[in-house]
């Protein structure tokens, strides 16, 4: 594993979902390559702003830049997210041009629209790469999640935190409370002291 593409819904996913990987795989020298779809932004029922798409994309471009990935955006309009073979062909450019080898994306069973639609699109066009990841972003599922693989963050759990909370516009106790317990379940299952879980429907070894 040399270049893994991370394709998310929205800023903030990949952190949510993998940031302790993602910090870990980046100290051993792997390249990270995200391309998100939407711009983030998102307004309330009653029509208040709650996320504003110029403050997720500063907040994406920090967590880049603290990090250390290379991040892009499609720019399209969060929560109308849809299928469609122009967005794979832009997934399968960058996976030509970063010679990718993995692919993480959203678990298909998230309830969130863009969440599944990231997914599919991302399998769609990882036909060709011999590793996919899925992960959990969030706790409101359609299917229960049920992990595969797992990777050691023991040791890049603060970091992971420290980069979801680069995310002001979006971070809150309950995110918090929900990864502090999912990262220290995993860890028992595979008895280090945090993991993140994912499942993969291929993975070549």
């Amino acid at each position: 594993m040399r270049n893994v593409l991370a394709i998310i819904a929205h800023p903030d996913d990949l952190e949510l979902m993998a940031g302790g990987t993602v910090i870990k795989w980046i100290g051993l020298g792997i390249n990270i390559y995200v391309i998100c779809m939407t711009d983030g932004g998102m307004n309330l029922p009653s029509g208040k702003v709650y996320r504003s798409s110029i403050d997720a994309a500063a907040e994406a471009l920090a967590s880049s830049k603290s990090i250390g990935f290379v991040y892009r955006s499609l720019g399209l309009k969060n929560l109308y997210l849809q299928y469609d073979d122009s967005i794979i062909v832009e997934i399968l450019s960058d996976v030509a041009k970063y010679n990718i080898d993995t692919i993480m994306c959203p678990h298909e069973g998230d309830l969130n629209h863009d969440h599944q639609v990231t997914a599919r699109l991302a399998l769609a066009a990882s036909r060709r790469v011999p590793n996919v990841l899925m992960g959990q972003i969030n706790y409101f599922l359609r299917d229960f999640f049920v992990p595969n693989v797992f990777v050691d963050i023991s040791e890049t759990w603060e970091k992971k935190i420290e980069a979801c909370m680069i995310y002001k516009s979006q971070w809150r106790q309950d995110w918090y409370e929900f990864l502090n317990a999912t990262t220290t379940y995993y860890g028992k299952i595979i008895g280090v002291e945090r993991a993140e879980g994912f499942y993969s429907p291929k993975f070549l070894l």
